[in-house]
This record gives structure tokens, sequence and C-alpha cells, in this order.
């Protein structure tokens, strides 16, 4: 092939060819992103989210819910839509196809939002519409606690200053704040006094919107100087606030402190988190939630968060702490560490055997340095078909090594056969690329042909297996450049023949050749019962069918990921107190192992109410339970979350569970198996629903068989009086 001969003739053209590829593919290799998984893997998701403050579930879905439903409906890609109404909040997610743009569905979606907005209550905040990916989690857990300061402060001192702060950092894309009890003044109004002050709740109201304002004034214009005018009407403290008038009369003027008690609070009180550690527990705290934007590395993001958070430590007043509480990218980093070690324990074991069969320890060189060309080499593929530095493309390397380093073994096996034949390395070189050249490259289409049809499956594995395929079938093509440029010109330099045979080559060789004659006797034995071969053979693929059956299937295997979650439930309508009693309670359990000797234990995390869908109800609650480094204990997440089971579930009233989050789902906490109910009416759908579950649960495989639906809250419907004498007169 002329490449190889010009790189046999000119040896600079090779080196320079390969140069190229390690100096690129460094270069690439550190403007890749780095991330757990591939890019795409959960579909892209746009919520539309809406507050209507006092509104029952009901009253949100007619009004908030049916209504946006009804527009976005033809949005282009959409694979579903999940809406749920509660109290005092709508929301909707729409996913998307996986080959949707987020921007671009993000953009649809607010255009088609705005053509109902008119016509939404007038009541309700705008609609919010949010980008995120099914199982969008937060990358990070700040904490900002302070044995001194009152979580009133700590709130507002993290409003202020830090979530700007945070937001600033390249990569950010949303900041979420948990436990934050905002700052405000609250006013107590006494029914009583509000009555013998002839005044209503409105007039209160009214009276507040009104006197707190600054009006412009115009200005004063001199010969040789303008002034403008301020009314000042604002109310800057507690007591002005106090003096704020309400009503004047004849001879007197009822101001707001006559009928009401005005102090600072929080703007809700029905909020808690909590962040404990071995030697630091009880602490007041508020936690700062940090998302990646789409597409972001995670471990990237997580370097620029820790130089931010050094920074902003030496400006913080004294008594506060600013320090990661949750940091997902520990276990991203750790798991890509683990694969690049695999990587060089690959690398040096390939090594050792080509050296045990070739026997020459010069003939090592030429794969041995082939191997990490390629590698490297193979990074500009990522690049080039924009992908990402993730588990699945290192994993594909690591399957690669055996099969890039082939066409390099090939090519100097042959190119060194020739030289124990007398050849020189020049002339050897030469004519052994040439009687290899044709094997590498058929071998090369081939394998290609094997991969790349992987990017044509569709949904999750299809995701998972496109890069990988990419990864493997540019690899291979690398490899095969390099082993027609760079192999032979090495041969020609660095083969000679070599007389004497190390003592461990000479005990392999001999090892070998008793191998080999042990299994020719064996072939010679077996090689004329055909019979019994062809019965074993059925037997084998009969078994393997059989057992097949009853092997476990899964996408991905159970991991260790550090960290296991709690979540929890009280009775539907509790209150947000007795919903943090008994999270409590479980907290407290589980607080003593963090607090033992020998303890895998390294944080617990609290929030009241929980995540997602249950940030709304105040009768949830979520634990995350976060361990040592895995060198730094015995147990894995599994045997540790069997242990704290007990302390869980066996408190009363109390529904809560222990789970191991997975790298792949959904949505966030979503079960495996879930179905859809159509109906005409909610009261179709409650009694379809009720003969679903009764059937469901007859199955003892199945456990914690639930439906969003539920009509288990209690309530107090008001009945106006012209409605009960209309329904007298009809009785």
């Amino acid at each position: 092939m002329y490449i190889t001969e010009v790189s046999i003739k000119r040896p600079v053209v090779a080196w320079v060819m390969s140069m190229i590829l390690i100096i690129f593919g460094i270069f690439v290799f550190w403007e890749l992103p780095v991330r757990e998984l591939p890019d795409g893997i959960q579909p892209p998701v746009v919520q539309v989210q809406t507050d209507y403050k006092s509104a029952s579930a009901e009253i949100v879905d007619e009004e908030i819910t049916q209504k946006i439903e009804d527009v976005i409906g033809g949005a282009e890609g959409i694979k579903n839509i999940d809406s749920s109404s509660l109290n005092g909040r709508s929301r909707i997610n729409i996913y998307f196809n996986t080959d949707i743009d987020l921007d671009d569905a993000a953009n649809d979606i607010r255009e088609r939002v705005s053509r109902v907005a008119d016509n939404l209550p007038d009541q309700a905040n705008p609609p919010q519409i949010l980008k995120q990916a099914a199982g969008f989690t937060t990358t990070m857990w700040v904490a900002l606690s302070s044995p001194t300061w009152n979580d009133l402060d700590l709130g507002d001192y993290a409003e202020r200053y830090l979530i700007d702060a945070f937001s600033s950092v390249p990569n950010v894309g949303r900041i979420l704040v948990g436990g934050l009890r905002e700052l405000s003044v609250r006013v107590w109004v006494d029914p009583i006094k509000l009555a013998a002050n002839n005044l209503t709740i409105q007039e209160v109201e009214r009276a507040l919107r009104n006197e707190n304002i600054n009006i412009p004034a115009g200005t004063l214009e001199a010969s040789n100087k303008d002034l403008t005018l301020n009314i000042d009407k604002s109310y800057s403290n507690i007591e002005t606030i106090k003096q704020l008038p309400l009503k004047k009369n004849k001879d007197k003027v009822t101001t707001l402190s006559d009928i009401a008690n005005v102090e600072l609070g929080p703007v809700s009180e029905k909020t808690l988190f909590k962040a404990q550690r071995k030697n630091a527990a009880n602490l007041k705290t508020v936690g700062i939630g940090i998302y990646a934007k789409s597409g972001a590395s995670t471990v990237e993001l997580s370097n620029q968060i820790k130089e931010k958070i050094n920074v902003l430590n030496q400006s913080l007043p004294d008594g506060l702490k600013l320090e990661i509480a949750f940091n997902r990218a520990t276990y991203v980093g750790t798991a890509i560490q683990e694969v690049y070690k695999s990587l060089i324990i690959a690398f040096i074991l390939v090594v050792v055997i080509i050296y045990l069969f070739l026997g020459n320890l010069k003939a090592v060189i030429v794969p041995a340095v082939a191997l990490p060309v390629s590698l490297i080499g193979s990074f500009l593929g990522l690049y080039i078909f924009d992908l990402s530095i993730n588990i699945f493309v290192l994993l594909s390397f690591i399957l690669a090594i055996g099969i890039i380093t082939d066409d390099s073994v090939i090519m100097t096996d042959a190119i060194y056969t020739r030289i124990e034949k007398g050849e020189t390395p020049l002339v050897a070189a030469y004519k052994g690329s040439r009687q290899i050249t044709f094997a590498i490259i058929a071998t090369t289409l081939i394998l290609v042909a094997v991969f790349l049809p992987l990017i044509f499956i569709e949904g999750i594995a299809g995701t998972l297996f496109k890069e990988t395929a990419i990864a493997l079938s540019f690899s291979i093509v690398v490899s095969s450049f390099v082993a027609l440029t760079l192999s032979p010109m090495l041969g020609s330099k660095f083969l000679n023949k070599k007389e004497k045979i190390n003592f461990f080559v000479k005990k392999f060789n001999n090892g070998f050749k008793s191998f080999t004659e042990f299994y020719t006797d064996t072939l010679k034995f077996w090689i004329n019962k055909q019979k019994t071969i062809s019965i074993f053979i059925i037997l084998l693929i009969a078994a393997s069918v059989y057992l097949f059956n009853f092997t476990k299937k899964e996408l991905i295997p159970l991991e260790d990921r550090g960290a296991y979650l709690i979540i929890g439930s009280t009775d539907e309508g509790s209150s947000f107190e007795y919903t943090q009693e008994k999270a409590q309670i479980i907290e407290g359990r589980i607080l003593k192992l963090l607090q033992a000797e020998d303890s895998p234990y390294q944080r617990l995390i609290m929030r009241v109410p929980g995540f997602g869908k249950s940030a709304t109800s105040y009768n949830t609650f979520i634990i995350i339970a976060l361990l040592d480094e895995w060198k730094n204990r015995e147990k894995s997440t599994q045997v540790v979350l069997r242990e704290a089971i007990g302390q869980v579930v066996s408190v009363p009233e109390t529904f809560a569970f222990p789970i191991s989050p997975q790298s792949i789902r959904v949505s966030s906490y979503n079960k495996p198996v879930q179905m859809v109910i159509y109906g005409t009416s909610y009261e179709e759908l409650e009694q379809i629903q009720s003969q679903v579950l009764r059937e469901l649960r007859r199955n003892r495989n199945m456990f914690r068989i639930e439906s969003d639906y539920t009509k288990n809250k209690p309530e107090v419907k008001l009945m106006l009086s012209h409605y009960l004498d209309i329904i007298d007169k009809e009785q």
C-alpha cells in the first residue's frame, strides 16, 4: 500500500502523522465534557408550573391545567404529557423524543402557553417554563450553616449574596434553595379588634397595598438649579408599619397596630432543611441545590463550584460556614477513575502477553507504542461526533484494547517472521507489510460493520450503545491507520533477530508447547465422536435457553453510589408540624447510626416537604444518607440500607422506605412499571382505578402499588345560604 511504503521509506512522515494524532487527541481530551452517562440518555422535558394559592385541586385542574394542556398538545415531538393538579399548584411535564432540541422545545411551549395566559385566573401567578431532563437531579447541594445565626438571617444572606454568586458560575443551569425561610413582615390580624373598628380584611389589604408606595411628584425648576421631588410614603421598619393608617374617623385614626400584631417572620414557616455531620449536628442550615446546564460536564461544574466556595468562604461573616453537603460528581469521578485503572491494567497485560509470545523485547515496542497512539487519537472521534467522556465510552476503549492491538501485533509478527528467516529489517518491513495489508483492511471493515449498526438501536439502550459503537468504530479505524503507517516504520527500525531466549520466555514456551500437545491429543480423541459432540452441543444450547428464562434481566445492574434515600409521607392532610415530627424521629434513629463508632455514614440531609411533586404536599419528606468514600468503608450501600430499613419502616403512622438511587430513571423516583387509566369523568376513573388496584394487589410479586389520583385529603365544604334555600325548595 502506498501510505505504508511512504512510512517505511520516509520515517518522518509516519512520526509526523502519529504526532498529529497525539497532539490533537490530547487537546480535545481536555475539551470534552466528562459525565457519568451519554448525553440524551434521558428524554428532554419542559415543565409548565403555575401557582394558584388557596385554590383546590379541582379548581386548579379546571381553570389552569386543562386550558394549558389543550394548547400545548400539538407541539412537535411530544412523547407524552404528565400533568398533576394539586392544591395551589398546577404542574405539567411535557416529555419529548430524545432527538428534539430542548431549547427549541421550550421556546415552542413558551409561545403556546402565552396564548392562554390571559385566560387564566387573575389571582394565579404567571406560568413558569422550566427546562430539564427526565430524572433531572441536582449536581450538588451546598450547605450554609451556623451555630449562632438564626434560620431567617441565614436564608436572607443566602438569597442576597450566594444565589447570584453561584448563578454566575459557568455551566450552572438552575439554583434551588432548600429550607429557605424568606424574611418578611407578618401581620397577624385580630378578628375581634377588626370587627370592633368596623373594618374588613379587604380594607386592611387595600391599605397595605396603597400606602406602601413611591410615586413620582415631578421637579422644581429654577434659573440655576433643577430639583427632583420625591414623596416618600414607604415604610422602612416595623414601627412605621405599625402606624400605617387604615381608617380615619372624626376624632380618631385607626392604625394597623390597633387591629393586628406586626412582626418580622418567614414568608412560610412550612419548610425545613437540615444537614447533619458526625461532628456538627443540629446546626441551623440552608441548602443551595445546583443544577447543571443541559450537556454540561458534571465533574467540571463540581470543580468550578469548589473553587467558588473557597472564594466565598474568605468573605463570609463570622459564624457562617459554606461547605459541600452532597456532590454527585464524587461518584462520577470515582467511577471514571476506576475505568482509567482498568485501561492501564489492560494495557500492561496486553504488553506482557505480547512479550511472552514474541519473546523479543524490541518486538513489544511496536504494539506498545501503537496502542496509546491509537487510543489518544480516538478522542478525536469523540470530539468530531460531539460525544463526551463517560463510562460507556471508556468501557468501549477497554474492549477496544484487544482489538486495536491486534492490527499492530499482526504487522509486527509478519515482519519479525521474515527477519527470523534472514531478511534485513527494512526488506522484511516492506515485504511483510505488503503481505498483511489486505488482511488488516478486511479485518477493519468487518469489525466496523459489526459495531456500527448499534447506532440504529432506538430507545435508552440505543442512546447508551450509540456512543459505544462510534467510539469503537473510530478507534478501530485509527488503529488500522497506525498499523499501516507507524507499526511497519517502527518494525524497520527496532526489530532484529534475537538468538538468546529469556528464561521466563523459555519457561512460557515450554508450558505453551505442553498445552498445545494436550490440546492436539484431546482433539484427536474427540474428533471422531461426532454423535457425542452433537448431543453435547444440543444439550448445552437447550440448557442456555432454559436458564435464560430465569436469569435476571436489567438495563444496568444495581450500583453502589455511596448514598441512599428515605422517601416518606404521613396521612393525607397531615400538617407540616406533624410530618416534621415524624421525619425527625426517623432522622434521630439514623443519626445514632451516623454517630456510632466505625460508622459508614458521612452526612444526613433532610428536607420537609420532599422534592418534585411532593414539594407542595406538607405530608411528605425526604432524607438523603451519604456514606463515606468506598475506600474508607467495608460495607456496600445495599448492606447499610438493609441494616437501616428496620429503623425506617417501624415509625407509627408514617409510610417511609429507603431506596438506592440508580443512574438511569425515566423520572425522579418513579417506579419501573406504570400504567395510565383513561375515563370520561373522575368518578369513572376512581371506579376503574379501584378494580385495577384490587387485581394487582393479588399478585404477591408486586408491592407499593399506588395511584397518583387520591381523594383522601380532608376538606371543608362551604355551602352558601342561597344554595341551601334552592336545595330546600327542590326537596
